[in-house]
């Protein structure tokens, strides 16, 4: 599956919709780097990349998170 940084993915074994989306950060060597909320908080979850490209699915991406990254980089929105 082809990934960028803020798509969502889900989870196919969590039916709590609470727990089953992840915003997808980097494919690192063995696994695959995500964000999940928790709480107010984010935390970092980690899947092999097995599991995600076999059963993982994409269902959206994350307009929020890419603001944050252009004001963390410095980047200028361009249209």
């Amino acid at each position: 599956m082809k990934l960028v940084k803020g798509d969502i993915i889900r989870n196919p074994w969590v039916s709590d919709p609470k727990w089953r989306d992840f915003i997808f950060i980097r494919r690192g060597k063995n696994f695959v780097h995500t964000l999940r909320p928790n709480g107010g908080l984010v935390e970092d979850a980690q899947f092999y990349k097995k599991d995600v490209d076999e059963h993982f699915t994409k269902v959206g991406h994350s307009a929020g998170f890419d603001t944050m990254l252009r004001e963390v980089t410095g980047e200028e929105e361009t249209r």
